[in-house]
């Protein structure tokens, strides 16, 4: 993100409230990540990361998180938030681009990438747990059911956000059931 594309005066209480820095780092983490993802899916033939709709997410995904932060009275955003609000955002403007528009295949990128963006912040505590051929099943219906969500349910932040933390708390639970003393 260029420093012409924030100094748009529309934004100016955005970047007062974030710094152009911290806007830059969250849009640089994002486009590493969609990057990584593009290239881990060997997709780098048939997709492209527009710069200029990843642009508007970055911008939309700050003045959500400015205004629930001015609403709800919150100093520190939890990272559920980040992860709900950016994950809407990205499925609402589509960053990831076909240049092959008949490859039925990837109609849907944009959803399983997101898919992909969740399972990584689920998954990343503790990093080191693999999944057991027990619950194996349930955990892949769970990406599946998320893809299909995304392509054909109505879904917000908010309930992208109820998701996630559902999610959490199932892991608590289970936990709490593991190791009751």
């Amino acid at each position: 993100m260029s420093d012409d594309e924030l100094s748009n005066e529309t934004y100016d209480f955005i970047i007062k409230h974030f710094t152009k820095e911290r806007i830059k780092e969250r849009y640089e983490w994002l486009y590493d990540m969609l990057y990584v993802y593009v290239e881990s899916e060997k997709l780098q033939d048939s997709v492209y990361i527009s710069e200029k709709i990843l642009n508007h997410v970055i911008i939309d995904y700050f003045v959500d998180i400015y205004r629930l932060k001015d609403f709800q009275g919150i100093e520190k955003v939890h990272d559920s938030k980040i992860y709900a609000y950016l994950s809407f955002w990205l499925l609402r403007h589509k960053v990831i681009q076909l240049t092959d528009k008949e490859n039925e295949q990837l109609v849907f990128v944009n959803e399983a990438f997101v898919q992909e963006l969740l399972r990584s912040y689920l998954f990343r505590k503790p990093d080191n747990i693999s999944i057991s051929d027990v619950s194996k099943d349930s955990i892949d219906n769970f990406l599946e059911t998320l893809v299909y969500y995304f392509k054909y349910r109505d879904y917000s932040a908010k309930s992208i956000e109820m998701i996630i933390l559902a999610f959490q708390a199932g892991r608590g639970y289970q936990y709490s059931a593991d190791y009751k003393k």
